[in-house]
């Protein structure tokens, strides 16, 4: 996992690049399960014992609340031209966003990918948002919606994580243009909000800038430049961690509307080592650096509370939030999906093995690709409709 030295990429994310950069002589580091990897649905392993196994201290049995969500939130993800792969989910559920994979290139494993789509909840089709220039090797690795305009970053590269671009879609009008690109540095993770564009870029070796973008004026805007963290929306903020000249890790906030320098808001300050940083709404979460303890602030908050820490002999990766729930990987055999609610502290298992959370303000997507030929297994859930886990 990159730090501070670099991004801190979200491990489906790494990993599904890296598997594409080795091809098929090599194994990656395993950060998290590959999105190519074999994973099953939860629907068809709940009656299973090994999948009712509780492994964390925080961990409750699937209320039928629950249950009968994930079965109303299936996303269809077959198509006439191939499956979709979810990448990216809007504001409260409407939008779902992926890639049409057409099937597998032959020498090197990966898939096709011919464009990103967006999904028509009706009609369950799916229609263009932007078509692939080169269909052997591009791949969204990162994507936001607002309700309107959607960004996302493009890897165009199967050996290197410096080939990318940044695109921003106008749902209005259906139009695409280029917001940033780059060969020589890492991609960029986006966030996006209310008409704002929001992500960070490498300019040396020691030195990131942090840049607004204004989607409907097109101006962008280097609002912070150091040694800087992945930049998140929260709220009405923008917020990133920083290393300041006498060393350590702060968090530093500007406005997102102008882009000018705040005062961090004082449930942020004294933070310890961040390892990932995640946003959505008006919470932020992190998981330390020792990646055994996940954290959440809320705009508001005097201070952050503790959504996991069972000790060092369980660790965890790739955290997401939407609302009052947090998902991770348990770093365990086969790296199962959890989610875990702040208002009780219980959590749950919703994956046997592997898969991987998009989320937004109130929406969750837990994907679950269930073969090496891109069938997936796609369910929604919308945390403001859902009943508190029961507590432990």
């Amino acid at each position: 996992m990159q730090t501070m030295e670099g991004f801190a990429l979200s491990g489906r994310r790494i990993m599904a690049l890296a598997v594409l950069m080795c091809g098929i002589g090599c194994t990656p580091e395993p950060q998290s399960t590959s999105i190519y990897q074999a994973n099953s649905a939860p629907k068809k392993k709940a009656s299973s014992p090994a999948y009712q196994e509780k492994l964390l201290n925080c961990e409750v049995d699937l209320p039928a609340s629950w249950r009968n969500s994930i079965t109303k939130g299936e996303i269809p993800t077959n198509t006439t031209g191939g499956q979709v792969g979810p990448t990216s989910v809007g504001p409260d559920g409407s939008a779902v966003f992926g890639q049409l994979e057409t099937g597998t290139d032959k020498y090197t494993g990966a898939p096709i990918n011919e464009e990103i789509v967006q999904l028509d909840w009706k009609s369950g089709s799916w229609s263009t948002v932007y078509k692939m220039e080169h269909s052997d090797r591009d791949q969204q690795v990162d994507g936001a919606y607002d309700g309107r305009w959607f960004v996302f970053a493009i890897q165009h590269s199967l050996s290197s994580y410096h080939d990318w671009s940044v695109h921003a879609w106008d749902s209005a009008s259906r139009k695409n243009r280029t917001l940033d690109e780059d060969t020589n540095v890492p991609y960029p993770l986006v966030d996006a909000f209310s008409g704002k564009a929001v992500w960070s870029k490498k300019i040396d070796r020691d030195t990131t800038e942090v840049y607004l973008y204004g989607l409907a004026t097109d101006r962008k805007t280097v609002i912070a430049r150091g040694k800087i963290h992945t930049a998140r929306i929260v709220g009405d903020l923008i917020i990133w961690l920083e290393v300041p000249s006498n060393g350590g890790l702060e968090f530093r906030a500007a406005s997102l509307q102008t882009g000018s320098p705040v005062e961090t808001p004082q449930g942020l300050q004294g933070v310890g080592q961040v390892g990932q940083l995640v946003a959505s709404g008006s919470t932020l979460a992190w998981i330390e650096s020792n990646f055994q303890t996940a954290r959440a602030w809320r705009v508001g908050w005097d201070e952050p509370r503790t959504i996991f820490d069972e000790g060092p002999d369980k660790e965890i990766d790739d955290i997401n939030i939407s609302g009052d729930l947090v998902s991770w990987h348990a770093m365990d055999k086969g790296q199962p999906v959890y989610i875990g609610d702040v208002r009780t502290g219980s959590c749950v298992r919703l994956s046997e093995r592997g898969g991987y959370v998009e989320t937004n303000k109130d929406a969750m997507i837990i994907v679950y690709p269930s073969s090496t030929k891109q069938k997936y297994d796609s369910f929604m859930l919308r945390p403001s409709l859902l009943p508190p886990l029961p507590k432990k």
